[in-house]
């Protein structure tokens, strides 16, 4: 694994499931591993407040070469 690939979430580790996460959950690495973790930023929904401001669901959360797998998505 490295910086900029895609994963799927293949543990359904309380951990995660307290983050609102769920196993098949995919995501993106984003920078280095440090200390034995990956930071993944997990996809959510785009939306729009009532405010008009846009925001999304995007959940981040540290994860090991185990709970991940590597995924090819086609274009």
């Amino acid at each position: 694994m490295k910086e900029y690939d895609r994963v799927e979430l293949i543990s359904d580790s309380k951990k995660f499931t307290d983050l609102g996460l769920k196993k098949g959950d995919k995501g993106t690495i984003l920078g280095p591993k440090r200390n034995g973790y990956w930071l993944v930023v997990f996809e959510g929904e785009i939306f729009q407040g009532e405010d008009g401001v846009w925001d999304c669901t995007d959940i981040s959360a540290a994860a090991q070469d185990e709970d991940l797998k590597v995924i090819k998505e086609s274009n």
